[in-house]
Order: C-alpha cells, then sequence, then structure tokens
C-alpha cells in the first residue's frame, strides 16, 4: 500500500529537529512512501530546515507565499498525494518509526476508513491542570478503547489516518474554515459517508509538543465560536449540539431548557468566576471546570455573532 504523509507546517523551526528525524527514517519502504511537506508561509528557519530534504524522491516540499490556515495547506497535501492511504501530520507531533506501518497494518481491515492515533506527552509530571486535561483527563477516544468505531467528534486530524478513496468521496477541507472546528465539520462527513468506520489505535502513539496554555486556547475558541460555528451550522445545523450552539439559540427559535440554562450558566461573570474556582480545584475534578470554560467560551462567541448579525 502506497502511502501519502501531508505535513503542515507553520513557524516549526522550533521543534522541526525533533519531529523530522523519526519521519524521515520509518522502517516502511521508501518506495511505497511519499511525505509531503506544506509550509504555510512560515516567517522563521522552517524554509531552511526543509531545505536538505527537497533532493529525495521521496518527499516533497510546497510553499505557500502566505499563511493560508490549515484547510488549504491539507488541501494543498491532497491535491499533490498519490497514496491509496493519506497520513495527516502537524508538524509538532513526533511520531515513532514505525508509526505508517502501524497505520497500514489497522488499514489492512477493509472495514476501516481512519484511524487516530494516541496522543502522548513526555512531561508526565506537569502540574498544570490544563495540561493534566489534554494527556490524562480521561476523555476523547481512549474512552471507547481499541477495535471498536469511534464517535466522529473524537477523530482529530492532526495525527490520523484516512484511505485515499474515502477522502475523494469526502472532498476538501472546508476552505471558509481558519482555527478550530475543521476537524469535526470533516469528520461529520466522514461518518456520513462511512457509518461506524472510524477508529482509535491506543498503539500506535505519537507526541504532541508546543502545547498551548488555556488562556490561548479559550481565545481560540471563542473565536472558533465567532466565526467557524456559522459557518458549519450553516451547511450542518445537526452538528448544533456538539458546538454548545443549542444553548444559545434553538434551531426552531424556541425557548428550551438548554437555552435557560444557556442564558443562567453561559455568560462573563459565571465564566469568570469558574476560572477563579478552578485555581484552588485538584486534578481530575479541575477536569469539569475546564471542559466548561472550554464550551462555554465557543458557545459565548457564537452568542456573540449572532448580536452581531441581528
Amino acid at each position: 500500500m502506497k502511502v501519502s504523509i501531508i505535513v503542515s507546517i507553520y513557524n516549526g523551526a522550533d521543534i522541526l529537529n525533533v519531529t523530522l528525524p523519526p519521519l524521515i527514517n520509518q522502517d516502511y519502504p521508501k518506495e511505497k512512501t511519499e511525505i509531503i511537506f506544506v509550509n504555510d508561509g512560515s516567517t522563521d528557519a522552517t524554509p531552511k530546515l526543509l531545505e536538505p530534504h527537497k533532493p529525495k524522491k521521496y518527499i516533497t516540499v510546497i510553499t505557500h507565499s502566505t499563511n493560508m490556515g490549515r484547510t488549504i495547506t491539507r488541501n494543498s497535501g491532497i491535491k499533490k498525494a498519490t497514496g491509496e492511504l493519506l497520513l495527516f501530520l502537524d508538524c509538532d507531533i513526533e511520531v515513532k518509526t514505525d508509526f505508517i506501518s502501524q497505520h497500514v497494518n489497522y488499514h489492512q481491515n477493509k472495514n476501516v476508513i481512519g484511524v487516530v492515533s494516541h496522543i502522548c506527552t513526555t512531561d508526565v509530571n506537569s502540574k498544570d491542570k490544563f495540561y493534566k486535561y489534554i494527556f490524562f483527563g480521561k476523555r476523547g477516544a481512549p474512552l471507547i478503547g481499541e477495535n471498536k468505531p469511534i464517535p466522529f467528534k473524537y477523530f482529530i486530524m492532526g495525527c490520523s489516518s484516512i484511505k485515499s478513496s474515502a477522502v475523494t468521496k469526502t472532498g476538501f477541507f472546508n476552505e471558509n474554515l481558519k482555527g478550530y472546528g475543521i476537524d469535526l465539520e470533516y469528520a461529520n462527513r466522514l461518518e456520513k459517508n462511512y457509518q461506524g468506520r472510524l477508529f482509535y489505535s491506543e498503539k500506535i502513539k505519537v507526541i504532541m509538543h508546543k502545547v498551548k496554555i488555556l488562556d490561548e486556547v479559550l481565545s481560540d475558541y471563542h473565536q472558533y465560536g465567532q466565526l467557524n460555528v456559522p459557518i458549519i451550522l450553516k451547511e450542518s445545523p445537526g452538528l448544533a449540539p456538539f458546538v454548545g450552539a443549542d444553548y444559545i439559540k434553538s434551531l426552531n427559535g424556541n425557548i428550551t431548557l438548554k437555552i435557560i440554562l444557556g442564558t443562567i450558566f453561559i455568560n462573563p461573570p459565571i465564566f469568570q468566576l469558574v476560572k477563579l474556582i478552578l485555581y484552588i480545584t485538584p486534578f481530575p475534578l479541575s477536569n469539569i471546570l475546564i471542559r466548561y470554560l472550554l464550551a462555554a467560551s465557543v458557545a459565548m462567541g457564537y452568542r456573540k455573532h449572532l448580536k452581531k448579525i441581528n
């Protein structure tokens, strides 16, 4: 099986020296491997670090003159890819040398359309509660486990594989979307075409570097709710519960229990109060508060959008 790895890169000079070597030195046959680096308008030393790899026959470097966002970056890679299996990888993800082989083995099962890797960290002693939430909180695909279809909302694309035939049928990533939400929107389309055929593998371990702090993520989530959620819901109204929009506005415009709860609990005063309480709440109870903060950030961003258009 020929494999195309699409690596999205933006200002990755500080981490590429860690993530590139194991990716380039995979145990999978080079003649069946195609690595596509998409440099999305990096302004650091990324081009210089990629330059030595250009002469290699199995490596392609695509360069955007300006930063265009992850959806366009992934689409650039898809257009160039010739593999039967597409592996999507963010540049701050460190893989093991059997990364390709592991994904290929999983895809020998014809029922499998997509596989998401198990995201790990080397910093097991971090005291940061958000860091613990990401890596040690009981959430996402690990709740389902091996060899069971996972809900599409758990299919994270930054370290996942999809059969190219499924990508051809599902289409490109929505280039109107910037930042968060692109994985949810695309996985939803995959699920519609291939219900119950997305999986998670605990055995395929990858290491995530460059983890954002909570305040940065909350800001990103607010922007996600304000800018991307309206686009997503216009095309897929059924995704409202997955982005918390049903706590802000119901599909039929009626007042529901969720709308009442959203009015009471999803607002700036409660939001700030929860942030204060988080400081004194121990892990893993802190996970509950972090989930609220993330969901509320998206919902309040969506509410801001609705106020603007009204």
